[in-house]
């Protein structure tokens, strides 16, 4: 059974694969909290703590916590750096990105005159970037397997004539460029069967996950703090890839190498509510719980693929108006979280907080919508492989403050954040996350700087025989600035 699970996962990451699948939940479940830089120095550790605009992310009660308006905002630099390895060659790509975090403003008012319990009361709305899908890698290396190899057996059964209706973005792709054969009882053999194929291939992402946040949140007699919100959520998620086969120094083969393009771009949005509250059962000591609702996407993808062969006489390739592309609009409702939170405070020295997220990402679905202009599609087998390859990730969060002087802070954090599939399935490890950073205040001003590096390792299959291990590190800067009024 085990197997049978692996295989499914493998076929799901098949970057050719059109389809809704388990990548699509992790792509927009699994994120991180990025907000201001004392935000990001203590990892994101913030539940129990909260008076951090970025801290509305995970228990909007954290507003709360002020007793003052404030506006802040954060820039960030991270440098992106990836190792591949196939068949023992290695490959390293390396991209800048600079951005804007989090921006946010939280009006606070006064309301001790009523004498109801209430102290304070906060309205507030804050961006924040939740997630940052840019990424690029690319692999090189030689192998006997090829990309043909799948597109042949993926037309195995299908007439010529069939596989232009059925599989119009790969196989029908290869068999009008002569990259494919059949074998004249409706089987396909590739037209590239050297010993070893040299093979190159640049993965492009861009793109990344924003949310908008209008929080309410409330200060009862400094004993009990609560917060809810509602937020909306932009995705934008842009993936190209280019594939290359060279067969070298074999002459007896009429096809001499290909490339194929595949281009996918998603756009949609969301919402989602969170509620949360913060009880201190004595002055040092802090409790936080928060549930965040599922949250609801309708997202669009528009997809292409383009291929183009280099045979030793000519050059097939598929004119621009026969290029095949396609659209497709469905709804994915993502898991709910809970989050629970400590944290201890050492009076005026500093304080540690630990956070702790549950995620059921196997509860995640996906739906039809009701646009008459697509076909509803059954998501049956879809959702029944997400429920059996996904699991309840747990992730851990650990910060601290010292407070050097009265206006002078350290801060430091570490993060983990486990993997969605279950072990036996995918070869994923858990993202480590260290950060540190330091901050100063004067008057009515705060500036916040930090430093985050993120290690991961992950697997991306070209196709079912093709492997190749990726060591990404990301090293950030952040500066922020907030003005307390």
């Amino acid at each position: 059974m085990k197997k049978i699970y692996f295989f499914i996962w493998v076929c799901s990451v098949y970057s050719f694969y059109l389809s809704q699948d388990s990548r699509d939940v992790v792509r927009y479940s699994q994120t991180q909290y990025y907000g201001t830089a004392r935000f990001e120095s203590m990892a994101g550790s913030f539940g129990a703590l909260g008076a951090d605009l970025s801290s509305v992310q995970i228990n909007p009660a954290g507003l709360g916590r002020y007793s003052k308006s404030v506006f802040s905002f954060n820039l960030q630099n991270t440098t992106v750096k990836n190792q591949s390895t196939f068949n023992n060659q290695q490959s390293t790509d390396q991209i800048n990105l600079f951005r804007l975090n989090n921006l946010g403003v939280l009006i606070c008012n006064d309301v001790s005159e009523n004498n109801r319990g209430f102290i304070f009361n906060q309205i507030a709305f804050s961006y924040n970037r939740v997630e940052n899908l840019k990424d690029q890698y690319s692999y090189k290396g030689q192998q006997f397997a090829s990309l043909l190899d799948e597109f042949a057996a993926m037309a195995s059964g299908l007439s010529s004539d069939d596989i232009y209706a059925y599989l119009p973005f790969t196989s029908a792709l290869a068999w009008d460029t002569y990259s494919i054969d059949s074998d004249n009882e409706n089987g396909y053999i590739p037209r590239l069967t050297a010993n070893d194929v040299i093979h190159r291939r640049n993965i492009e992402n861009k793109g990344g996950i924003s949310e908008y946040n209008f929080n309410i949140s409330g200060n009862y007699n400094h004993k009990l703090y609560v917060g809810g919100n509602i937020g909306l959520k932009s995705v934008r998620y842009f993936e190209d890839y280019y594939h290359y086969e060279h067969a070298p120094y074999n002459d007896a083969l009429s096809l001499d190498s290909f490339q194929y393009d595949y281009h996918l771009k998603t756009k949609g949005s969301g919402f989602n509510f969170k509620i949360g509250a913060i009880y201190l059962p004595y002055e040092s000591l802090r409790i936080g719980i928060s549930i965040h609702t599922p949250t609801f996407l309708k997202l669009k993808d528009y997809y292409s693929a383009n291929m183009i062969s280099y045979h030793k006489d000519t050059t097939y390739s598929i004119p621009e108006d026969y290029q095949p592309k396609g659209e497709y609009k469905y709804k994915l409702t993502q898991s709910p979280k809970m989050i629970l939170s400590v944290a201890y405070i050492f009076q005026t020295k500093g304080a540690i907080n630990v956070d702790v997220d549950i995620i059921p990402y196997q509860w995640s679905r996906f739906a039809s919508t009701d646009d008459t202009n697509y076909e509803p599609y059954d998501y049956t087998t879809t959702n029944n492989d997400v429920k059996k390859l996904l699991k309840t990730g747990i992730n851990a969060r650990i910060g601290g403050e010292l407070a050097l002087f009265s206006h002078l802070f350290l801060r430091a954090g570490f993060a983990y954040y486990s993997n969605a599939y279950h072990n036996n399935i995918a070869k994923v490890k858990p993202q480590l996350i260290g950060s540190g950073g330091m901050g100063f205040r004067w008057k009515k001003n705060a500036f916040d700087f930090a430093v985050k590096y993120e290690n991961r390792t992950f697997y991306y299959y070209a196709f079912s025989q093709s492997e190749t291990k990726i060591k990404q590190n990301r090293l950030s800067f952040s500066l922020s600035y907030s003005l307390f009024f």
